[in-house]
């Protein structure tokens, strides 16, 4: 009895070139999605950058300019006189007493625009899980002054104050345009600052992308 073996059937030309295709299809896929991630993660680290770079500044940044006016009154304690050597008469011992009509007075009254604002240094930025950014905007603080006008709005001086030093109205000028005497202007003014320095940087960080969203903390 003689066997006959079936002869094997060959795999058609199209069906080969068709696995072919679909393996180079597969490939062209990984490596389409591969460059699309990429391209994404690249996308995002250079906004990262833009943004961070966007808002590192080393200059000052004055966010509103306040009108502060006020009067301020100054005096100078009048001449006194020591005489000691009195101990030899009992009861008396040192004498002391002021010299009347030696005193001093004036009344300043001054008017200037404090420049308030941050220093863009200290602002601190971060990228959030979420994708957002979180900036931390430091104190609010006193820049300096624009067109002081300070003048004697009277003076008062005893008819013997010319043996009293006079006062010193450089000492006062300098005392009416420091930090000190906008504290309470800026405490004041604080909602409108915190509100500037939003709008400030939210101009700046939509301009790179305007669907970013921002977080603000305010140092106290």
């Amino acid at each position: 009895m003689t066997s006959t073996t079936a002869p094997r059937r060959r795999t058609p030309v199209w069906a080969k070139i068709l696995l072919v295709l679909f393996v180079l299809l597969l490939v062209g896929a990984a490596a389409f999605g591969g460059l699309s991630v990429g391209k994404a993660l690249g996308a995002t680290e250079e906004r990262d950058v833009q943004v961070i770079r966007s808002i590192t500044r080393e200059e000052q940044v004055v966010l509103l300019t306040a009108g502060v006016a006020d009067l301020k009154q100054e005096s100078a304690d009048g001449l006194s006189i020591t005489i000691p050597g009195l101990d030899l008469i009992p009861g008396l011992g040192t004498w002391e007493f002021d010299v009347p009509g030696s005193e001093r007075q004036m009344l300043i009254r001054y008017d200037f625009d404090a420049k308030i604002g941050i220093e863009g240094k200290d602002v601190k930025i971060e990228r959030q899980v979420d994708g957002s950014y979180h900036l931390t905007i430091p104190e609010f603080i006193y820049l300096g002054s624009d067109d002081p006008e300070i003048s004697v709005a009277s003076e008062s001086n005893g008819v013997l104050s010319w043996i009293t030093p006079e006062i010193d109205k450089f000492a006062i000028v300098k005392e009416v345009l420091s930090e000190d005497s906008v504290a309470k202007t800026i405490e004041g003014a604080r909602p409108v600052l915190e509100e500037q320095a939003r709008i400030f940087y939210t101009n700046i960080l939509t301009a790179i992308d305007p669907d970013i969203d921002l977080e603000f903390t305010f140092a106290e």
